[in-house]
């Protein structure tokens, strides 16, 4: 009797053995793995798009959009035709269609920026990405982008990298977590690649997931993927970074004001942007007619709105090469310049990249947040240089500061987009000015983000709840970090409901506690669930008080662990929990955060105790 069958058996167990992650090395191993895969994705992506663009722009509409420096290996030196209007109204329109028939028969997954569903895998879908994705992600976005789409090339090298890491984690059976750390370390050696930026990658991989928190444990694959995946592709591309800038530093600090005016301005067109694509993609997806139309739609829109700025077709980064080489530009049509023709083409551009990604189109958002900032710096320096001629302001500066600063208050990622745009020029000589505008964005910004699907911190999301419930928010009393308590929103249970409403404000909450007049605890208000709206405020007015609406939510005693607090928030939907003694009586409140600090506090102490 033969036994061959046995030892082929044996030796795949010993084979997948060998192959499963032991530990942090094994990730450290497999993220260089990915990033070498990425690097290779990102070039062949890089490749075909590039060869379509130049077929479309060239050959159809006639029209050179120009090509960045870090892209002139993939540029194909078609003799542009006549330049051709029909064509531009009609190419979006017919990839859109193309795109759409794509997406709603074969990949669902592959609509929209991509960013943002990577973040929804990452914090409630255990890193888990459809194998199909990344190829059906690329080849929309190439049909997209090709026919004239508004939009970035970061989604799809970001998901073919997240693609191919979350299935190696699926094919090496491993647990949640490391499937997570697996996916992002791709997204980080997409970014890299395309982008040209090793530590940017990274850095944007791991910051992006929250509004106010980094995903620290896979801080070191990303940067292991990001760099072998940067190798990867700057070996197959030639190296080099994405722009080619001239020197500079910020030596006149009489500037420092223009660049603190950027920041306001980043803010101010960054909330109109974000407001904007979320409005359009929310209309678009409760419009009742067939799915593969709304892309088509939408592309109707661009080629419109291209008819007159041709200037807003694709990614728009060979427009920011020719400002940087300090090409004079005047816009296509209408003779305009200088300040008045960058500030329209940030506005024209936010409209035909709403509706390019918001219809259902496949395209990034991270491009067009870049092109859209470094047209508002450009804003701003011109404006500098016509009203103090005599400062010796520059242009290109404050467009690459409006870059990564505009793109910090947009994605809630303030150390992303000064790292990014640093790498993307190849100098650090900027980081001064960047990070002075990027955190002023970045602070008025916290209300806002283009990406749903952030969560707060670590704290707040699904993928970190077990750890803190389980290991050390249990054996941690809330008595151990805390004495006293907020009071700032507890209310009485008689308040008229329209009332709580006008001080809520004020008080900056939208949850609070009740209490009788014995300050006895009742249960928790939530304005986010119960609302009088304006119209009826005045004739409802103390019609409805807070204790008919009250909601019963457990309280929990100074005995009580972190851990017990936190399963009540999340279990009923709040974002404060009540503290009471032996008799009931109110002592105050813990919000997330407080929590969240004591869990921070006790983890430091437990790591000094451990060296």
């Amino acid at each position: 009797m033969s036994f061959g069958w046995l030892y082929e058996v044996i030796s795949l167990v010993k084979i997948k053995s060998l192959l499963a992650i032991q530990g942090p090395r094994s990730i450290y191993v497999y993220s260089l793995l990915i990033g070498l895969f990425s690097g290779v994705g990102a070039y062949g992506f890089n490749i075909l798009l590039s060869y379509t663009e130049s077929l479309t722009f060239s050959q159809l509409i006639g029209y050179d959009p120009g090509v960045p420096a870090g892209d002139s290996f993939f540029s194909f030196p078609f003799a542009p035709r006549q330049f051709s209007y029909l064509w531009l109204f009609l190419l979006p329109a017919l990839g859109g269609l193309l795109s759409g028939l794509i997406i709603y028969f074969l990949c669902p997954e592959a609509a929209g920026g991509g960013t943002d569903s990577l973040i929804k895998s990452f914090h409630f879908n255990e890193g888990k990405i459809p194998a199909k994705l990344p190829f059906y992600k690329a080849l929309v976005t190439i049909i997209t982008l090709g026919s004239g789409g508004s939009g970035g090339k970061e989604g799809p090298t970001a998901q073919i990298g997240a693609g191919f890491g979350s299935t190696l984690g699926s094919l090496l059976g491993v647990g949640a977590r490391a499937r997570r750390t697996l996916m992002l370390a791709g997204t980080a050696g997409g970014l890299g690649a395309i982008f040209r930026a090793p530590l940017g990658g990274a850095i944007t991989a791991v910051e992006m997931v929250y509004k106010e928190d980094i995903e620290s444990d896979s801080l070191v694959p990303c940067i292991l993927s990001s760099v072998s995946a940067y190798l990867t592709y700057s070996s197959l591309a030639g190296k080099g970074s994405v722009f080619a800038v001239a020197e500079y530093s910020l030596s006149d600090y009489r500037h420092i004001p223009f660049y603190i005016i950027l920041g306001l301005v980043c803010f101010a067109i960054g909330f109109l942007f974000v407001n904007f694509y979320h409005f359009v993609k929310d209309h678009f997806a409760a419009w009742q007619i067939p799915n593969y139309l709304k892309p088509a739609i939408g592309g109707l829109v661009v080629g419109s709105l291209a008819i007159f700025f041709p200037e807003v077709l694709g990614s728009g980064f060979g427009l920011l090469q020719k400002m940087v080489n300090g090409d004079h530009l005047n816009s296509y049509h209408f003779s305009l310049n200088g300040p008045v023709f960058f500030l329209t083409i940030a506005l024209v551009k936010i409209v035909s990249t709403s509706f390019t990604v918001g219809s259902g189109s496949s395209a990034g958002l991270l491009g067009p947040s870049f092109f859209i900032g470094g047209m508002l710096g450009a804003f701003v320096g011109s404006m500098a240089q016509i009203l103090f001629p005599s400062m010796g302001v520059l242009i290109f500066p404050f467009m690459l500061v409006g870059m990564g600063s505009f793109f910090a208050g947009v994605a809630r990622a303030p150390i992303a987009g000064m790292v990014m745009v640093c790498d993307m020029i190849g100098s650090y000589e900027l980081l001064p000015p960047l990070m002075i505008v990027s955190v002023i964005a970045a602070i008025l910004s916290n209300k806002i983000s283009i990406y749903r699907h952030q969560v707060q911190n670590r704290f707040q999301s699904p993928s970190h709840h077990w750890d803190m419930n389980q290991d050390i928010m249990d054996r941690i009393s809330i008595s151990k970090h805390f004495s006293e308590f907020r009071k700032f929103a507890i209310v009485s249970n008689s308040i008229p409901l329209t009332e709580l409403q006008t001080q809520a404000p004020g008080i900056q909450a939208s949850d609070f506690i009740l209490t009788d007049n014995d300050q006895k605890y009742k249960g928790i208000v939530s304005l986010r669930k119960n609302r009088i709206l304006p119209e009826y405020e005045e004739h409802l007015s103390k019609l409805i008080t807070c204790e008919e609406i009250v909601q019963d939510v457990p309280a929990i005693k100074a005995e009580d662990t972190l851990g017990m607090g936190l399963r009540v928030m999340l279990q009923y939907d709040v974002d404060k929990v009540a503290i009471v003694n032996e008799h009931e009586d109110c002592l105050g409140y813990l919000r997330y955060i407080d929590l969240f600090r004591a869990y921070q506090s006790e983890i430091k102490l437990y790591s000094r105790k451990s060296d």
